[in-house]
């Protein structure tokens, strides 16, 4: 695609983000199939009607409008924003922004990008770090790998759009500072497993424009002390279920919940799977539920 293009310009400081969309972006987007109406249309420079995200208490301003959104089946599909290349676009503010852009309400795409020329970064919204990422010199080598990803006859992956985002890597991909708390005192879980002999989770919804799935680590300690202020009925089922395989409890089919307050660390620690990345956060106290605490008189 780039065989006659010296890469060698990208280095002259003339060569600019205007430069990078008219002889790096337009070739890709063509090699994509993509068209200006149809199905799979791209949208250039869509501006947000109320550009701000909000996740439970926390209001972040998305502050830039990428070049490109791409639709596939009529329906967002990734966004890409081009940069000069003497942007960063792996580690940056620009990252964090195309973030918010892309999980937006008015978007919600599922894969956002970054190009500054010389590389080219794909991210996925579950994933912490970049799905690909490599200099454009290289594309050869990547491109198999790119256009079944992007090619806009290639639909997102259903089952993945049943997966809420995850709060821990959205608070770092929004830049939270380091030792950033969650702490809420009137969390609702279905779901409490043991992970090893001293290690617990649970996970809940954190509310707002995006809903996001929030998890939990804790110890043996912090389990006792959720134990004590469990209802006694819901201890002792929780009690047995994680001395058994498959070491986790689940209520989905009851009317009932695990309820508790929580003071909470988010960890350093991104874990991946096979479907998402995740940061957890780390226990520091379990509270009585808000309503446990503080009934309402009837």
């Amino acid at each position: 695609m780039f065989e006659n293009f010296d890469f060698e310009v990208l280095n002259d400081p003339e060569f600019k983000e205007d430069a990078v969309r008219e002889e790096i972006i337009l070739p890709l987007i063509k090699q994509l199939g993509y068209t200006l109406t149809g199905n799979s249309k791209i949208i250039r420079s869509k501006s947000l009607v109320h550009p701000y995200v909000a996740i439970g208490s926390k209001q972040r301003k998305v502050s830039i409008v990428p070049d490109y959104v791409f639709y596939s089946d009529n329906k967002p599909y990734w966004i890409l924003d081009a940069k000069s290349p003497i942007e960063e676009i792996i580690k940056s503010k620009h990252v964090e922004q195309a973030y918010s852009y892309a999980i937006h309400p008015e978007i919600r795409a599922e894969l956002y990008a970054l190009c500054n020329g010389k590389e080219f970064a794909l991210f996925e919204i579950r994933k912490f770090e970049p799905i690909l990422h490599f200099k454009l010199e290289n594309i050869a080598e990547h491109w198999n790998a790119l256009f079944r990803i992007l090619n806009p006859e290639v639909k997102a992956n259903p089952a993945l759009l049943e997966y809420k985002p995850d709060y821990g890597v959205y608070i770092k991909k929004v830049g939270a500072v380091e030792d950033f708390k969650f702490i809420a005192m009137a969390v609702h879980s279905k779901f409490i497993a043991k992970v090893s002999d001293n290690q617990y989770t649970t996970m809940t919804v954190v509310p707002g424009d995006i809903d996001c799935m929030v998890s939990f680590y804790f110890d043996e300690e912090r389990y006792q002390q959720l134990l004590s202020i469990l209802p006694d009925h819901l201890g002792e089922l929780l009690q047995h279920g994680l001395r058994q395989m498959p070491y986790y409890v689940s209520l989905d089919n009851s009317d009932e919940e695990f309820m508790f307050g929580v003071s909470s660390t988010i960890s350093e620690q991104v874990i991946e799977n096979n479907e998402e990345s995740y940061i957890p956060f780390i226990v520091d106290e379990f509270m009585e539920h808000l309503y446990h605490k503080f009934p309402i008189e009837p």
